[in-house]
Formats: C-alpha cells, structure tokens, sequence
C-alpha cells in the first residue's frame, strides 16, 4: 500500500514537473525578442532609415517638450542651484563681496536640536507612508480588480479627486474635526501623521493601482490551475510583481510628508516643530538665508539618498530578472 501511495506521489510529482516545463517553455517563446534576421548586420539602408525616423522624431518631440524644459529650468534647477550657493558663501564686511565658507554645515551639524527635527521628520514621513501603503493597497487591489472598466475609471476619479483640492482648505477642515472631536489630540504625533495620511493617501493609491492594472495575469492563472490557492497566487506574484508600484507610492509620499509645512503648521499646534518649520523660520522670519539653505541642502540629500535606495530594491522587482523571478515562484507553488 505505502509503495502504491509513493509511485502515486511520484507520478503526480513528474506530472506537476511536465506541466512546468510546458508553461515555461510558452513563457519563453512569448517574451522571446530572438530574430534569426538580426543576427545579420544591418545594412546602409536600414542605418540611414533609422537616423532619419530618430530626426523626425526629435522634431516633431521638441516643441512639445520646450514648455516643460522652460519650467523645469526656471522653477526647479536654477532655484535649486541657488539653494546650494547660498549654503556655501558667506558675506564679508563689504556686503557686494562672498567668499566660500563651510560654515553653515560645520554649525549645522554641531546643532543637536535641528538634526533631531531633521531625522523625526524622516520618521514622521516613513510611519506616514507605511499607512498610507497599508490603506491604499487593498483599494488600489479592489480598484484593479474590477470587471468594469468604466467602473473602475469612476471609481480611480474619486480616489483622486482629493488631490484637487486645495491643501490648505483640506488641513483646516481635518484641523477643523479635530477640534470637534479630539481637541487633545491636536499637536500630538498622531494628528501630525493622520493629517500626512489624509494629504497624500492619494498619491500613493495612484501607483499602486497602476502597477496591478498592467501585470501580467497569465502567470497567476498558471499558478491556479496549477493548484495554487488564492492567497498563495497573490502572494507569490501579485504582491511580487506589485512591488515596485508599492515603493513608487511610497517614495511620493515621503518626499511629501518629510517636507510639509502646512500639515505641521496647523495641526502641530505650535507644540512640534519639524524641519519645514525651521527653514521656513531661517528663510522668512528670520535673516540668516545661507543657514536655512545649508538645511535644505542636507534634507535634499537625506531624501535623495532614500530615494537612491529604494531605487536599488525596486530595480531588483523589475527588468532583467524577472523572468527568473518567475520561474522561481511557480517553481514553488507547484512544488508544494
């Protein structure tokens, strides 16, 4: 009886094996770019075809791209650029002439008060983006799931429909039920991070949503005849393949939240001070530019460095690998 119950695994086992190789051999031969005629060199003609379409299109590409160069130069890389000269000259007794100086960083870094507002800003920004992943996920998965697609375009509107109103309109009405409900609660940790929640929640949905509308659904089809169960298919490849969607959501939401002003301002009640809140003193209230730009050069570092980071993990969920991925995940799920 054992030997008839151990060929019956053993059989099964081989099956499961066949069809593994089977759906991976299809799997291959769709995503495969291979053509016999490319391994030819590509003759004058086809070279001369090709510079002539890349011309065309850069042509026909430039006037439309001149408006978003124009403001991404004026608004964003010159203020930036004076951000970083303002952080590294000092102004001598002639007030015309600057001379480089360290000085703001050497005293920046030797103020305990500010690096701490710095790094519980950082924090504030990562609980408040692990919430708002940990909300947003499952609606972008409803969303994504949904056989209607005009249904699933209504309901994508009013996800984003938040975002078009204004930030202040929206702070005061959370300040407002706040007030209503838990006045205590207002200058706490917690009112700081609902009202980052509240303000970003949608900008992190968005991605999400995007990155489970296009994957690829015949892999997890695959997984279920195979066998698998639902939560072991979306285990294994939705959440896999969702991933990079997932740190996309949740790097817009720290840039975001590490840097808001408004939500700190009218919902910390004056009792926490961020890092917003200090360069907005240096920069406005105060006269010293050159100490307010050598902070907003280390947070742009900070934050940039954090993006670097999970750049390099999404760049692990994504592109050459994948298909490796793959294999390994329905390896697994057929192999238990």
């Amino acid at each position: 009886m054992a030997d008839l119950k151990n060929k019956k695994l053993t059989e099964d086992t081989i099956q499961k094996e066949n069809i593994f190789e089977e759906i991976e051999a299809v799997h291959d031969e769709l995503n495969s770019t291979d053509d016999p005629k490319s391994s030819k060199p590509p003759g004058v003609f086809y070279k001369l075809k090709n510079s002539n379409f890349i011309a065309k299109t850069s042509q026909k590409t430039w006037p439309i791209l001149l408006p978003f160069i124009i403001v991404m130069v004026f608004l964003i890389i010159l203020p930036l650029i004076g951000i970083v000269v303002y952080s590294i000259i000092q102004p001598t007794n002639n007030s015309l002439v600057f001379k480089l100086s360290l000085e703001n960083f050497v005293k920046l870094f030797s103020d305990s008060n500010i690096m701490i507002a710095m790094l519980l800003s950082i924090a504030y920004a990562f609980v408040a983006a692990f919430f708002c992943v940990l909300i947003g996920y499952p609606i972008a998965y409803i969303m994504a799931q949904l056989k209607n697609k005009m249904l699933a375009k209504n309901v994508w509107v009013l996800v984003t429909m938040p975002i078009w109103i204004s930030m202040l309109m929206k702070v005061i009405g959370l300040q407002t039920v706040f007030y209503m409900l838990a006045p205590t609660a207002l200058g706490t940790p917690i009112a700081i991070i609902v009202g980052m929640v509240y303000m970003f929640l949608p900008f992190c949905i968005t991605p999400i949503y995007n990155s489970l509308e296009s994957m690829d659904r015949s892999q997890l089809l695959a997984a279920k005849d195979l066998g698998a169960s639902d939560s072991k298919a979306f285990f294994q490849f939705t959440l896999r393949q969702s991933i990079p969607g997932v740190l996309a959501g949740f790097t817009l939401v720290i840039i975001q939240a590490a840097t808001s002003l408004i939500v700190v301002r009218y919902l910390g009640d004056g009792k926490i001070n961020l890092i917003s809140s200090i360069i907005e003193s240096y920069f406005f209230k105060g006269s010293n530019f050159g100490y307010g730009a050598a902070i907003s050069v280390v947070l742009a570092a900070l934050i940039g460095l954090l993006m670097l980071v999970i750049k390099l993990i999404t760049n692990k969920f994504e592109g050459g690998g994948s298909n490796k991925k793959w294999k390994n995940s329905l390896n697994q799920v057929i192999s238990q």
